[in-house]
């Protein structure tokens, strides 16, 4: 970034809201003086910056001042195309008409040179999403009501029955090509999430419904939380590392396995059960015993759907079995 370009950077940070002369420093990764320096630039240039001092001070810009809208560079609107690309891969996504209009849009803002060179290199940089045949279509609602504050009423199909919830969303997001919302639910009175994909039906609350206050809910990784820990395999580590949750707990030897630490709400521990299931000898669960426990249910369960009556009565024999 250029000085012309960092000049336009500050101003766009200032106008969203004051900033100490420290965090525009740690922003653009400059020192104090060269901020000095840029705010002096910008003063010089018109610009009437406004600069306090003492605790709590810093530079803001007055609420009558206005920027006229600015030319994207080309890095700028290769960024944006770059993700609406992206998003366009999921199966769904908010606002479909809008993004549509907003490509355009971006597209007709660019001289024709430009958008080739643009297009071309889109072609060969991508943020490829997974394919997914599920369909979200009440994710335009739950996104709407996320933004007004509102109780929806859902229809949901889980993994284990249909049932009528009362949420509050407060936080969408999208993994491993599917919807993802956060609410608190009433009906349970704490927090839970939800695939966007497995409403079935999507409501306003009855008129005589009395939403109670939302308890705020603990941090994910609380101390009075179960901790889990496990040992895993090199194998199983390169498994976690793409799980975006707890990728970043882990703690690795120089031998390529890892040790795995974390807090998570109880709601979650059947989720971990299934999961480190699935991972089968490449990672040892050590705590908490209530997870163990749940796993070694999976586990029995297995047994009595895989295995033969012999096996079951000596699983020795299983192993000798493999290796012949």
């Amino acid at each position: 970034m250029n000085r012309t370009e960092r000049l336009t950077a500050i101003l766009l940070l200032l106008q969203d809201k004051p900033h100490t002369a420290g965090e525009i420093a740690r922003h653009f990764e400059i020192s104090r003086r060269t901020v000095l320096r840029d705010v002096q630039a910008l003063s010089e240039m018109g610009v009437p910056v406004i600069a306090r001092e003492g605790p709590g001070g810093g530079y803001s810009l007055p609420e009558s001042f206005t920027l006229e809208p600015l030319a994207l560079t080309s890095n700028e609107a290769f960024l944006m195309l770059l993700a609406l690309n992206s998003i366009n891969q999921l199966s769904d996504a908010p606002y479909s008409t809008e993004r549509v209009s907003l490509a355009a849009k971006l597209r007709a803002l660019l001289p024709p040179i430009q958008l080739s060179h643009l297009e071309k290199l889109l072609e060969k940089v991508e943020v490829p999403a997974p394919e997914r045949a599920q369909r979200a279509p009440y994710l335009d609602a739950i996104v709407r009501a996320l933004e007004e504050g509102r109780w929806v009423k859902l229809t949901y199909q889980s993994a284990e029955q249909v049932s009528q919830v009362h949420c509050k969303p407060h936080n969408v997001y999208s993994q491993h090509g599917y919807w993802y919302c956060r609410a608190f639910t009433f009906e349970k009175q704490q927090e839970r999430t939800y695939r966007v994909d497995r409403i079935l039906s999507l409501e306003a609350p009855e008129e005589d419904f009395q939403g109670a206050p939302v308890v705020e809910a603990l941090p994910y990784d609380h101390p009075s939380h179960p901790e889990i820990r496990a040992e895993l395999t090199p194998r199983g580590a390169l498994i976690v590392e793409i799980e975006p949750h707890i990728a970043s707990s882990l703690q690795h030897s120089p031998d390529g396995s890892a040790r795995l630490v974390f807090r998570c709400p109880p709601s979650d521990l059947d989720y971990f059960a299934g999961y480190f299931a699935g991972l089968g000898a490449e990672i040892q669960v050590q705590a908490p015993e209530e997870l163990c426990e749940r796993m070694g249910e999976i586990g029995k369960t297995l047994v009595e759907r895989y295995l033969s009556p012999k096996s079951r009565s000596d699983p020795a024999a299983l192993i000798r079995s493999t290796r012949k």
